[in-house]
């Protein structure tokens, strides 16, 4: 009997057997969904981001606040423009925060981020407005839950799907 052919052979059928198998690592089979369940969830999703879009554009416009909508869909303001180094791929900045929901309630205040961005944890904001940033430089930014804390929020003080208004100070950038 020829051992490496027959390695082979069972090699093969295990790999067919494993393909073949529609499972998961944890056991459990895949959900699948139809057509018209996923069109119903891009709608759902499409329906709560034009909400929180006109959540925004009303607090700016009830606050009087000067501030720009980007394409990546938050809103921003530079109210003091930095004179140190600006933030390049591979800074360092360590920011002073006070993070708001719009209606004014204070989850964190003068909380102290440190982050690379592109390669740390942060919101994606952060790192969607890292490069705008210098040191000394003072912002106000407003990110849609999908560029903040998500569905979920941060399990402490942000709740879920929360609009959040960010006022920054660039204390550092390395």
């Amino acid at each position: 009997m020829n051992w490496p052919l027959c390695k082979i052979y069972f090699l093969l059928a295990c790999c067919l057997v494993a393909c073949h198998h529609n499972t998961s690592r944890n056991g459990l089979k895949p959900v699948e969904i139809t057509r018209t369940e996923k069109n119903a969830m891009i709608d759902l999703n499409r329906k709560m981001v034009e909400k929180d879009i006109e959540q925004i554009e009303a607090y700016i416009k009830e606050k009087q606040l000067p501030m720009q909508r980007y394409a990546d869909g938050y809103y921003g303001m530079i109210t003091k423009q930095g004179a140190g180094r600006m933030a390049v791929d591979g800074s360092t900045l360590t920011l002073r925060m006070t993070i708001r929901l719009l209606n004014g309630a204070v989850c964190y205040k003068d909380s102290i981020l440190t982050f690379i961005p592109g390669q740390t944890t942060a919101i994606s904001g952060l790192h969607q407005v890292a490069k705008s940033l210098q040191k000394g430089t003072l912002a106000r930014y407003i990110f849609p839950p999908s560029m903040a804390y998500g569905l979920y929020g941060d399990g402490r003080q942000v709740p879920q799907r929360s609009i959040l208004e960010y006022d920054i100070e660039v204390l550092e950038v390395k």
